[in-house]
């Protein structure tokens, strides 16, 4: 019984390399600010910027990864944790590092090969405890061999590491960026190893261990330059903190009169229902930059969600307006416009159908502007356009099987010569998996 466990422990261990859930965020404001960053790296390692993508995971943890591709997922930790822009950038600079040496490639190899060495293991111990009727010393060799996989197979993570923390430290020279950020970083790792200091968390980490890290960009760390404040970064740090932690410790920290403290508090009074105040702040902050798009998106989320319509529109069409291109900020106004929309407000609902037919183009996976547009195409009475509209909400809610079932009857009903009914065929063909 303990061998079957341990056997399925080693197949359980490779797989969460690949298969970990992670719970995804969406903010037009830190998208656009760190995607702006992601895109100076790839220049500056000769990647097409256009291609730089990221994913902010809502996870407090230190950390960055890339699995495949050229999308970076970020931790939204790793913001939260930073003392400056400069920290962020050797992370970001460090995970580029992995997608130019197409480490993820090369590592999927490397772990079939590791794979292998496990698969050839528990054949040749089961044979030797059969042929010497002692199954302790197949176990033996098995434990051994997988051992050896293991070892083989982090040994060639940690040198990819040590390979990415050099195109780091190139970057972060080419950008003007200071390596004061990477030993911040490696000061915050120590500090969590310090805290986790099981005795096989250097044996099956990943990373190589801190301390080594830093020895080996010792040259690199001689009196860095000092690190320049940047009030982006200031920015999107203070928003993340007021959205993700308890408001009462976001107000205790965020106490002062600078931009960031106010936008914290006011994001953290609204948490705590204190309404009335921390519209004040923010109509405050308005005042003073009423060409700000992400306050007037702010003003515009927080009029929606308590049911002030009118106040909604008004902010989110500033926001569109000074940001025409930002489809998240197209579906919030949109969804503001099918908040005032009905059968008898048929101006409200066309305004709603034109943004979202340019949103959902550029934000097809992004179910919220189709269940938008098919409320909209009921309200027009619109029953095929509706119909269509919920074959794709089904799609990108990750519901095939249901999409497939409506498409199929939705096919029968509408004109074939219609760009819907390509597309219609094209969801029809998707590979089913498990809803």
């Amino acid at each position: 019984m303990r061998l079957v466990k341990f056997l399925i422990f080693i197949c359980l261990w490779f797989v969460t390399f690949s298969a970990q859930a992670v719970s995804i965020i969406r903010d037009a404001e830190i998208e656009e600010a760190v995607t702006g960053w992601v895109r100076d790296i790839f220049k500056a390692v000769d990647l097409p910027p256009e291609n730089a993508e990221i994913v902010l995971v809502n996870d407090d943890s230190i950390n960055a990864f890339v699995a495949g591709g050229q999308t970076i997922f970020i931790h939204t930790g790793l913001f939260t944790h930073a003392k400056s822009l400069d920290d962020v950038m050797f992370v970001l600079s460090h995970e580029t590092g992995h997608i130019v040496g197409g480490h993820i490639t090369r590592g999927i190899t490397a772990m079939e090969q590791a794979k292998n060495i496990t698969l050839i293991s528990t054949i040749l111990g089961g044979v030797l405890a059969v042929a010497s009727g002692r199954p302790d010393a197949g176990i033996a060799v098995m434990i051994g061999s997988q051992g050896s996989a293991m070892g083989q197979f982090l040994t060639y993570r940690q040198t990819e590491e040590s390979s990415a923390d050099r195109t780091a430290v190139d970057v972060m020279n080419k950008l003007g960026f200071s390596m004061r950020g990477f030993l911040n970083v490696m000061q915050d790792l120590r500090r969590y190893e310090r805290l986790n200091s099981d005795s096989e968390m250097g044996y099956l980490r990943t990373h190589p261990m801190t301390q080594s890290r830093i020895h080996d960009l010792d040259r690199f760390t001689k009196n860095p330059p000092q690190i320049k404040q940047n009030k982006t970064f200031d920015r999107i740090k203070a928003k993340l903190i007021a959205f993700t932690q308890e408001p009462k410790d976001v107000l205790t920290h965020y106490r002062g009169t600078s931009f960031e403290d106010k936008y914290a508090q006011a994001i953290a009074l609204y948490r705590r229902h204190d309404i009335k105040q921390s519209m004040a702040l923010l109509d405050e902050l308005i005042k003073q930059n009423p060409n700000d798009a992400y306050l007037h998106e702010t003003k515009g989320q927080f009029a929606l969600e308590k049911g002030y319509i009118a106040d909604a529109i008004k902010h989110y069409e500033k926001a569109h307006e000074l940001k025409p291109n930002q489809p998240l900020i197209a579906l919030a106004l949109a969804q503001s416009y099918v908040e005032k929309a009905s059968r008898k407000d048929p101006e409200t609902t066309t305004k709603a159908l034109k943004i979202l037919q340019r949103a959902t183009l550029e934000e097809p996976d992004l179910a919220l502007g189709w269940r938008l547009m098919a409320t909209a195409y009921n309200y027009q009475g619109n029953e095929h356009l509706a119909d269509y509209a919920m074959v794709e909400y089904e799609r990108a809610s990750d519901k095939l099987s249901a999409a497939q079932k409506r498409a199929k009857q939705l096919l029968k009903k509408i004109d074939k010569n219609s760009p819907q009914y390509q597309r219609l065929q094209d969801i029809m063909a998707l590979k089913k998996d498990k809803d």
